[in-house]
């Protein structure tokens, strides 16, 4: 990449960011969205083979909903959005996870990347694993924080 290059997470400049918000339990550790992580994981892949800057982050707690009410009374707490640049890729988020709530917001990387706190690796229950019947083991607990924004080399 060139060093002039430079990431949205550290921009200064306003512009828009998409996200796809949810419970933080039922994005982050349903065994519905088992396959998530893969998805974030695959995509990080590609973008570091074809040397683009990452522009999508895992925000637990997003200060962004302090300015939609509307929006954080539907969602329960804690909440977690996936926030990317990119509308295209929001929009299949949202068909891959199917009960998040999708919208967008203008800013700066600062303030749309904003946590309140973050999600405790150790939020959610360990899996009864008598009734885990994937032939692979659950992701571990705290996957998500290599995706928080300036987590972008992690």
């Amino acid at each position: 990449m060139e060093a002039a290059t430079e990431n949205a997470a550290s921009s200064t400049a306003s512009q828009k960011y998409y996200f796809c918000l949810a419970n933080a339990d039922f994005m982050l550790n349903d065994e519905n969205n088992e396959h998530f992580p893969e998805v974030l994981r695959e995509r990080r892949r590609f973008y570091r083979e074809t040397n683009k800057d990452q522009d999508f982050w895992v925000v637990p707690n997003p200060a962004f909903l302090d300015a939609m009410p509307d929006v954080a009374k539907k969602v329960r707490q804690p909440c977690v959005a996936v926030v990317t640049t990119d509308e295209v890729w929001n929009n299949f988020v949202k068909l891959r996870l199917d009960r998040v709530y999708k919208g967008c917001v203008e800013g700066t990387a600062e303030e749309c990347l904003a946590m309140k706190s973050p999600i405790a690796a150790d939020a959610f229950p360990a899996p009864d694993t008598s009734k885990w019947t994937a032939p692979y083991a659950k992701y571990a607990p705290g996957w998500w924080e290599a995706f928080y924004p300036g987590n972008e080399n992690a």
